[in-house]
């Protein structure tokens, strides 16, 4: 790689986003490089132990479509995933169980198949930029230092990471104080006695609040969601057992029966995109992870046995830059279920802000069914306007970030931005000069849902 290699697009960030751009640009015939940091794809899914997906659905209608739901189908078909199932938490419609080995190896299948060029463990060092357009990047993999090129290029990095380096304006954090959400760093356990879980879910519903207005759904779902135990939680916070903010015991059981992920740190105060603030959060995270998995086998029921496997391998982030687009995506575009001109995806997610102050969670739910959609000019920018953005770092608010960030809708979000650029090379024409009609007929035909 020590001679400049030129590309039709360099995708940015291997994770759900990247991954789904590149093999959409692929497949529609062009040549695609896709950057990684890590050594797999699956972004924060398979390095940052997030899961499951949720959610592919607003009420009984599936929003997420086309690439996205390919990969789950080949996971199902594989048995390295249940599928879409009921959310027995009932803060939400369906969570997408799936095997972590599984999911990296699928994507990597999937690229291989639409001949995708992966590269791993490589970081972007520097963006050139000539005549208003970015025209190549210095990257760094291996000590190695060398040059790509590329007609277009998608930051899929989450932190809008070539977005900065590339000087296109970007936000951060709250409007009116820059505060991000809290990281969180995942952990597994296995030897969970989920059937203890299911009983009390049966006999005392009101341990659950989310479920307690839905009660019996947990029946519905083969592998079990639950959000609960808030007075075991505030007990533990008033004795010392547990020294940050936290009011919920968080847990998703995995593609694998009595495994869960617990999602319950929380490192507020650091900044996500600061050096040693990122590491101060790594460290903190795993501090409480060792707190928190303590306290579970102590304290909860049927966690008596739990044995933990695997935290991170990195702090999960939720928020960081946000480029400042074309379009900002506002609060009021998602309870108006806004259907823009040039729609390029949609999402059914409740705004879900895990507070950058304490141990709140600021939900604000939809009406049953109501969706959203997303439009390309979110994804745009007219500084540089061969850089696309594709994932949790759209042009959007604070709030309404908070819901268009999960996993399926970054996943959409992404074939969107692939299928673009391709359309734009195929038709010879500027991201901003696009047929819209061109480009939703591409994704309609390639199964995605545009609303």
């Amino acid at each position: 790689m020590h001679n400049k290699k030129t590309f039709d697009l360099i995708v940015a960030g291997g994770g759900i986003a990247g991954s789904m751009a590149a093999i959409a640009a692929a497949r529609l015939g062009l040549q695609v490089l896709l950057l990684e940091e890590e050594g797999y794809l699956g972004g924060s899914l398979t390095a940052c132990g997030t899961g499951p997906m949720m959610t592919f659905h607003a009420g009984e209608t599936q929003v997420v479509r086309g690439l996205p739901d390919e990969l789950i189908t080949r996971l199902v078909a594989k048995g390295l995933s249940v599928g879409h199932i009921p959310d027995s938490t009932g803060y939400t419609y369906t969570v997408t169980p799936f095997d972590t080995e599984g999911m990296k190896r699928e994507l990597e299948l999937m690229c291989i198949e639409a001949n995708v060029t992966l590269l791993f463990h490589t970081s972007i060092v520097r963006a050139e930029i000539q005549d208003g357009l970015l025209t190549s990047i210095e990257c760094l993999c291996a000590g190695n230092l060398f040059t790509l090129c590329a007609s277009y290029f998608i930051d899929a990095t989450g932190d809008a990471d070539l977005i900065a380096m590339a000087g296109i304006p970007f936000e951060q954090g709250r409007e009116n104080d820059g505060k991000d959400q809290p990281m969180t760093m995942n952990f597994k356990l296995v030897g969970i006695d989920i059937d203890t879980i299911r009983t009390l879910m049966e006999t005392n519903v009101a341990l659950f609040p989310f479920l307690a207005p839905k009660a019996g759904l947990q029946h519905t779902a083969p592998r079990l969601s639950f959000s609960g135990f808030q007075d075991i939680m505030r007990e533990g916070m008033a004795s010392g057992e547990i020294t940050f903010d936290r009011d919920i015991v968080l847990c998703f059981e995995t593609n694998a029966k009595n495994e869960v992920i617990v999602n319950m740190t929380r490192i507020n105060g650091k900044n996500p995109v600061d050096p040693i603030g990122l590491t101060e959060a790594e460290l903190e995270g795993r501090r409480q992870v060792w707190e928190v998995y303590r306290f579970l086998v102590k304290h909860i029921p049927g966690f008596e046995q739990a044995r933990m496997t695997y935290s991170g391998p990195r702090i999960g982030i939720r928020s960081s830059r946000r480029l400042n687009g074309a379009y900002h995506v506002t609060v009021q575009d998602l309870f108006g279920q806004k259907r823009f001109d040039d729609a390029i995806s949609a999402c059914g997610y409740p705004i879900d802000i895990h507070s950058p102050d304490g141990m709140s969670t600021d939900s604000q739910f939809f009406p049953h069914g109501a969706y959203y959609t997303i439009p390309l000019q979110s994804l745009l920018n007219v500084q540089v306007p061969n850089v696309l953005a594709a994932g949790r770092n759209i042009s959007c608010e604070f709030a309404a970030h908070a819901s268009l960030r999960v996993s399926p809708s970054c996943a959409a979000i992404g074939q969107g931005a692939g299928t673009a650029v391709a359309v734009a090379v195929t038709s010879q024409k500027d991201l901003f000069s696009l047929d819209i009609s061109l480009l939703q007929k591409q994704l309609l035909s390639d199964g995605a849902f545009i609303g």
